[in-house]
């Protein structure tokens, strides 16, 4: 899967580059992305295209002596503007999930398979954020050690707020059930982005989930983003827990592509 991922992206890369040459600085603007922060954006992507947000995952979570790690590698986002107001999204990624000291319990595979929707409510206007609905349903596929008991659903409104030419507010807030029991988690967050050229972003987020019967669980991240061309962005971001029952720290990488018709 890995080599795939690579040669897809090779392609889309050479492509692009070609593309690229044809457009100006201006539209540097044109790609919008729900990675590299938790917050995803209200903006559904234009009838006709399709993007790809690929990258990977590693968070580090110490607890008694033991170093559990976490890792997805790769994870894809692919959306496609299905209409003015509606975009289709198909989520896959490769987990793998081990022991660090020991190196016993490690396994690794392809995760389950989500797919949703983004709908956009409103414009913003004035006070009056953006606002878009987005849903996904991830389904009893993968690997046996990570495939949910039954179809499991997601959702979350996302919000967006411009500040000024330069800054920026985006939150969200909606619920995640768990994969194996009929319970789940209230999830927020907040980022704060700012435009610090007109090819480097950089954001800084909170981010939580209150699960069901425990308490809140709270996190710090923050990031950066460049757009080598109009439609072509690479991002790297990386975050701490802030609560005591939340992982330690994560690292994260990744590049998207947008095409036209």
């Amino acid at each position: 899967m890995i080599r795939l991922f690579s040669t897809v992206f090779i392609t889309l890369f050479t492509t692009l580059s070609a593309l690229g040459q044809t457009k100006g600085i201006d539209s540097l603007s044109a790609i919008e992305t729900d990675r590299p922060d938790q917050t995803e954006a209200a903006s559904v992507l234009p009838k006709g295209f399709i993007q790809l947000e690929a990258g990977f995952f590693r968070q580090v979570d110490k607890q008694e002596g033991l170093t559990f790690v976490s890792q997805l590698a790769p994870t894809a986002l692919v959306r496609y503007g299905l209409l003015e107001t509606l975009e289709l999204r198909l989520l896959v990624e490769r987990w793998q999930l081990k022991e660090q000291e020991s190196g016993l319990g490690r396994v690794s595979g392809l995760g389950p398979i989500a797919i949703g929707t983004k709908i956009k409510i409103t414009e913003e206007k004035g006070l009056l954020p953006a606002m878009a609905f987005i849903g996904h349903l991830t389904l009893q596929t993968g690997k046996s050690e990570f495939r949910p008991s039954y179809v499991v659903p997601d959702f979350r409104f996302s919000l967006a707020h411009t500040l000024s030419d330069r800054f920026s507010l985006g939150y969200n807030v909606g619920y995640e059930w768990a994969p194996d029991e009929a319970l789940g988690q209230t999830i927020y967050t907040i980022a704060l982005g700012a435009s610090l050229t007109e090819r480097l972003g950089s954001f800084v987020e909170f981010y939580g989930q209150k699960p069901q019967s425990l308490n809140w669980q709270h996190h710090l991240d923050g990031g950066l983003t460049y757009k080598l061309l109009p439609n072509l962005q690479l991002d790297a971001s990386a975050g701490i827990g802030l609560s005591q029952d939340t992982p330690d720290y994560f690292v994260s990488g990744g590049v998207s592509v947008r095409l036209p018709r």
